[in-house]
């Protein structure tokens, strides 16, 4: 069972609106960040749509298979928002469902937010991101990350809501008593370094302490981006 959560999100010290959303419903294992897309219009709304749908639809079929429904979230949320603007909208979309009697905990992903585990004083980065730098890397284009331009790490290559067929990650983590998970949204991942932010993640104080200080960490480094932090702990 879920023994304790804590969940964030901030608009940082540059951006006049914060576009990022999250779900934290302890009661029925599902947590779930969302950061709508800047460069479309009315991403604050794609992200908190995104989130309102999937537990809607999580709590109608809770064995539906995760990487269908989260297909049927983006087809639901890609029509609304072609019906209200012409570019439509779009956002990430990490979550996680808790199934107890199984003991695992199912995560789905697409774009560029994360899910981290931290477990057997191990910190773990269980998703992978959906943008051109990423894509980049993994065909060998390049060889160092420093000279894949900075838009490729910023352009995603999927999303929720823009186009028809998706391909989210999507998989399973065995879920052990004192194991922590985070999703997080690329605020964080881009503005602590990954050593740092492992580091962080391994503190020894309670889950609202320990993402409270992720705040610190990011504000100090200019906080250029909205960001959100969602932690829970069995």
């Amino acid at each position: 069972m879920i023994k304790a959560s804590f969940g964030l999100s901030e608009t940082g010290s540059v951006r006049n609106e914060n576009q990022d959303s999250f779900l934290l419903d302890v009661e029925n294992g599902i947590i779930a960040v969302a950061d709508g897309l800047g460069g479309l219009p009315n991403g604050e709304r794609a992200s908190t749509l995104t989130l309102e749908i999937l537990r809607r639809k999580i709590l109608e079929s809770p064995n539906h298979p995760l990487g269908d429904l989260i297909t049927e979230v983006n087809q639901e949320v890609r029509k609304i928002g072609y019906d209200l603007d012409a570019s439509g909208f779009g956002t990430t979309l990490t979550m996680a469902r808790f199934l107890p009697d199984r003991s695992v905990l199912q995560i789905a992903h697409v774009g560029d937010s994360a899910a981290l585990a931290v477990s057997g004083g191990m910190v773990q980065m269980l998703t992978m991101e959906h943008t051109v730098a990423a894509r980049m890397v993994a065909e060998q284009w390049q060889d160092a990350s420093e000279a894949i331009p900075l838009t490729a790490h910023h352009t995603l290559t999927q999303c929720i809501g823009q186009d028809l067929y998706i391909d989210p990650q999507v998989l399973e983590v065995e879920v052990h008593p004192k194991d922590r998970f985070f999703l997080v949204t690329d605020g964080v991942t881009k503005a602590i370094a990954g050593g740092t932010l492992n580091q962080s993640l391994m503190a020894k104080t309670s889950i609202g302490q320990l993402c409270q200080g992720l705040t610190f960490q990011i504000e100090a480094a200019g906080s250029p981006d909205n960001y959100t932090i969602v932690g829970i702990e069995f």
